[in-house]
């Protein structure tokens, strides 16, 4: 689908200089770039939505797919060139605009092994999860700028999946991945209500309807087309889900969606990860 929005919804200056460089520098390279994580998030709340975003965010996550690690190195190489660019020391997807603005590019595609995880050349011992991505690249949403230039942003159940997947990785030092995936969750009904009622109005029918929950059934669907050609992947998520619905109130996931969102009770969460598990196998 395609989109037009106004930068005003940019809640940095910064991030329309940014993008703008990175559309031109990737276009010279007859390559493309998604925008993903909580920009991607937010981009979608507030230029499509009109609702308001989540957690504040200061850093852009774009993916790249790229047939080996020299054309990575060759794109840093050469992204680093163009001003106001450099590579930060530490971490070897991030890079700097400006000195202050943190930039990380994640590799996918035929760099992936066969465990969906990327390992950094060349001591491979920092393994990086891509699962699903090369999928989430083919939902992403076309939306240009102040109709000046277009970015392929991905969609909120495919944010919803990178989160699921980053959350497996690093909950025990985080909880940014929960928050966002229960925002997602808590906003999915209201900024998708048309097409609710017009395609999916089983979901006000349920008697055990809230909107927590009939917006998980749908955001479950919206993934399951994400996915469905890909069982394997899907199977995967599948299987992360249930793991924390089988711990029920042990469930480290829904207990970080409850912190992070005090509102949230824990049977709406309960259930409305199992109505995501439920649309997934179906």
């Amino acid at each position: 689908m395609s989109y037009n929005i106004s930068s005003e919804i940019f809640d940095n200056p910064l991030l329309k200089e940014l993008l703008e460089k990175l559309n031109i520098f990737f276009t010279s390279i007859d390559s493309e770039f998604y925008v993903i994580g909580a920009t991607a998030r937010d981009i979608i709340m507030s230029g499509i939505h009109n609702q308001r975003p989540g957690r504040m965010t200061h850093d852009l996550d774009i993916a790249i797919a790229i047939p080996d690690w020299n054309i990575y190195d060759e794109v840093s190489m050469n992204l680093c060139k163009v001003d106001g660019f450099s590579k930060a020391k530490g971490q070897k997807q991030r890079f700097l605009y400006k000195h202050i603005y943190m930039l990380d590019i994640v590799p996918f595609g035929e760099v992936a092994r066969a465990d969906n995880n990327i390992y950094w050349p060349p001591e491979e011992t920092h393994a990086m999860s891509v699962i699903g991505i090369s999928d989430i690249a083919k939902h992403t949403l076309e939306i240009t700028v102040d109709n000046t230039f277009t970015i392929y942003v991905a969609s909120l159940p495919g944010i919803f999946l990178l989160k699921l997947a980053a959350w497996r990785d690093r909950h025990l030092v985080k909880n940014t991945d929960a928050d966002d995936m229960a925002f997602i969750i808590s906003s999915y009904l209201e900024i998708n209500e048309q097409r609710a009622v017009d395609e999916n109005y089983d979901l006000y029918e349920d008697n055990d309807f809230t909107t927590f929950n009939a917006g998980a059934a749908l955001l479950g669907r919206d993934m399951k087309t994400i996915l469905k050609a890909n069982a394997e992947i899907l199977d995967e998520f599948v299987g992360i889900l249930r793991t924390e619905t089988d711990q029920m109130e042990d469930s480290k996931l829904i207990n970080q969606m409850l912190e992070t969102h005090a509102s949230l009770k824990y049977e709406e969460v309960y259930n409305g990860l199992l109505s995501i598990t439920n649309e997934l196998n179906k």
